[in-house]
């Protein structure tokens, strides 16, 4: 090829360039090239410290650091399936159900875009466990945070793919057994009047307890400029302070228990005896001045008793002997003469995240063994905070059981026949955390704790007072005695099925040896149908109805016999066509043998009938040889009966002759053949049935 001189010389300066480049320039991006490789080691390490710095504080518990933290990494770019869940847990956990709903939801979404875009499980950007599968607890977490923005069909939903992951959760089989719940919570709703007391703070108030004319309560409330804050909540510590109980309570002030009983950490819920010598209340795991810490650094609350000496100060604090380093005991209530304590914990072996228990304490001050409430009570969310009423019922806070959101509060009377868990409704409860429920039976007022919007602080104490009473399913008793009409006796092993209003079964069975059937029924002003069948009686359909005042009914239940009576003759009763006999004849043919053939049926399906047969006769021929004759008829009757398979104890023949003629046509009287005919006649008589 040829070039010109111009071409040549650029080409060769071309040349020289590409040298340059080769020898000069390739270093230098080698350089920059490494810089930036650099630099993006760095970054990659700084953002790893950055995620191992918030995974640190969440795992410390130290959820208010741990929100900052996991926020800068999602501002910069860099959220994950993880980060997403914990963050979400972050606000969970702080009751902050709102952001917990958001955060969650980025979780689901980003579990969604991880499946579509990986072909294999191996090509993941988050290759986490939980990426592909959440746990059926996030099912539970994301269900009540949604509940608390009122989402409540997104809620109810997520609860029932949850069964698919874990069906024998309580928490799904309550839904699924009561899908009108939220109807049921309305019937409860509108009972009570309820007021934000003046003597809430701008931080946490919470934990009200009876205490003589006062209200001790548990606030992070503080005088000081500085003070220590916990890393939870961000929020002080909390401490007891104490009002009068009245009705202006506008006009009283909040002050500071004395130190013997706060210390620098937290304390809360208290309980005090009748007498008010003693309190049971919680407080930090405490290890002289410092914070007592389990095997992974974390602190539980543990329960501790003070007595007042005759200075009239709290003294002579002590744990309770059931409590533990590795696992929280907290939140006492003592019943009404201070015989049993009831609490709530997370140790081995319970339900769920927290459970109910009581234990009884002894007339020298010593504990029985720990009792936990069971499933009826506990379920595998977090059931706390227990008040037990003079009443003999159990007030309690859970996020297991079905509710408005959050922790909603709930009543069992532990004393009643009825077992069933009832949520307080409207006002008391509301989408967010509602906790630390108190009454007094007498005046029908107490207190309880709401985090909900609208109030002073993070959490405010409520004053309240019940104008209407909890409705309740009244469970009644209904024992009944099936009789015979005529004789009074009892009839056993009669059908009883009862019919609710709704026309549904809910009972199949028979009556024992004595005629007597039982069960419990549903009295809250409720009817139900009785049907009752026995062979040889007529059916019977009776109503029944109960209401609260009479729960609990014993009544008889008469059947008629549809058996013919002593004395009725079954020729008659079945319409049988006369009984002929060839004549000076007993043999049994013909049509006879059809219609007696309708006797022998009849008595087979009534097996407790005996019949006399009796034969006639008319009055022509010798008296003797009439007597003689039906005698023979009326045997070969009842012979042909027996032959048929009816027990011959069953039968009985007579001859009467002519000694009872339903007419005039005796010896010596004129009668035509028709009148004669109609003495010639066999009765089916019963005897007995």
């Amino acid at each position: 090829m040829r070039f010109s001189r111009n071409a040549k010389k650029l080409y060769t300066q071309g040349s020289f360039n590409a040298k340059f480049y080769t020898k000069t320039m390739k270093p230098f991006i080698t350089y920059i090239f490494l810089i930036a490789l650099i630099g993006s080691v760095f970054q990659i390490n700084a953002q790893q410290k950055s995620t191992k710095k918030a995974h640190d504080l969440f795992n410390n518990f130290a959820y208010s650091e741990a929100i900052d933290s996991y926020k800068k990494i999602i501002k910069k770019g860099n959220g994950s399936f993880e980060i997403y869940k914990r963050l979400g847990d972050c606000y969970y956990y702080t009751s902050n159900l709102k952001d917990a709903a958001r955060w969650y939801d980025k979780m689901w979404k980003r579990q969604e875009e991880i499946k579509t875009k990986a072909k294999d499980v191996s090509t993941l950007e988050d290759q986490t466990e939980e990426s592909f599968n959440i746990s059926a607890e996030y099912y539970f977490r994301t269900a009540q945070s949604y509940k608390f923005m009122k989402r409540y069909k997104a809620s109810d939903s997520l609860m029932v793919l949850l069964k698919s992951i874990s069906s024998e959760d309580s928490r799904v089989k309550r839904l699924i057994e009561q899908p009108d719940y939220l109807d049921k919570i309305a019937l409860q709703s509108g009972r009570y009047s309820i007021k934000n007391i003046s003597q809430n703070s701008l931080g946490v108030d919470f934990a009200p307890s009876f205490y003589k004319e006062e209200i001790v309560f548990s606030s992070s409330r503080s005088n000081k400029s500085s003070v220590k804050k916990n890393t939870w909540t961000n929020q002080p510590y909390l401490n007891l302070y104490k009002f009068t109980n009245s009705d202006s309570l506008e006009l009283n002030y909040s002050l500071k228990l004395p130190e013997t009983l706060n210390s620098k950490f937290h304390e809360s819920t208290s309980s005090f005896s009748k007498d008010g010598k003693m309190v049971y209340f919680t407080r930090n795991n405490l290890s002289g001045a410092k914070l007592g810490k389990d095997s992974l650094g974390v602190s539980h609350l543990k329960i501790y008793k003070a007595s007042l000496n005759q200075e009239f100060e709290w003294n002579s604090i002590k744990e309770l002997p059931f409590n533990n380093n590795q696992y929280s005991v907290a939140h006492p209530s003592l019943n009404a003469d201070g015989t049993k304590l009831y609490f709530a914990s997370d140790m081995p072996g319970g339900y769920g995240m927290s459970d109910l228990y009581v234990v009884e304490i002894n007339k020298d001050g010593t504990f029985g063994n720990l009792q936990n409430l069971g499933p009826g009570i506990n379920t595998e969310g977090r059931d706390s905070f227990p008040f037990m009423s003079k009443s003999g019922i159990l007030y309690f806070a859970s996020d297991g059981h079905l509710g408005l959101g959050g922790f909603d509060v709930f009543a069992i009377g532990l004393n009643d026949r009825d077992k069933n868990v009832y949520n307080l409704g409207e006002p008391v409860n509301s989408a967010a955390d509602d906790v630390t429920f108190i009454i007094d039976d007498r005046s029908k007022k107490g207190f309880f704790a709401s985090n909900r919007s609208g109030g002073k602080g993070s959490d405010d104490i409520y004053s309240f007072e019940e104008t209407k009473p909890l409705v309740t399913i009244c469970k009644g008793s209904f024992k009944g005695i099936v009789k015979d009409q005529k004789s009074g006796n009892v009839i056993p092993e009669t059908k009883v099925e009862i019919k609710n209003q709704e026309q549904e079964i809910i009972y199949k069975g028979l009556t024992d040896f004595k005629g007597v059937f039982s069960l419990e029924l549903d009295c809250a002003d409720q009817a139900y149908e009785i049907t009752l069948a026995k062979k040889d009686f007529d059916t019977k359909v009776q109503k029944i109805s109960f209401s609260r005042d009479e729960p609990k009914k014993e009544q008889i239940l008469n059947l008629k016999s549809n058996l013919p009576e002593k004395g009725t003759d079954l020729a008659k009763l079945l319409n049988l066509e006369p009984i002929y006999f060839a004549s000076n004849k007993a043999l049994v043919i013909g049509n006879t043998a059809k219609e007696l053939d309708k006797i022998v049926a009849f008595m087979k399906e009534n097996q407790s009938i005996r019949i006399e047969i009796g034969s006639h006769t008319d009055s022509k021929g010798k008296d003797s040889y009439n007597m003689k004759l039906s005698q023979r008829r009326a045997k070969s009757t009842a012979n042909y009966i027996i032959s048929k398979g009816i027990d011959s104890s069953r039968v009985k023949s007579r001859g009467y002759g002519e000694t009872i003629l339903i007419n005039k046509c005796g010896n010596r009287v004129e009668c035509s053949k028709d009148e004669h005919a109609l003495n010639r006649r066999s009765e089916f008589v019963v005897l007995d049935n």
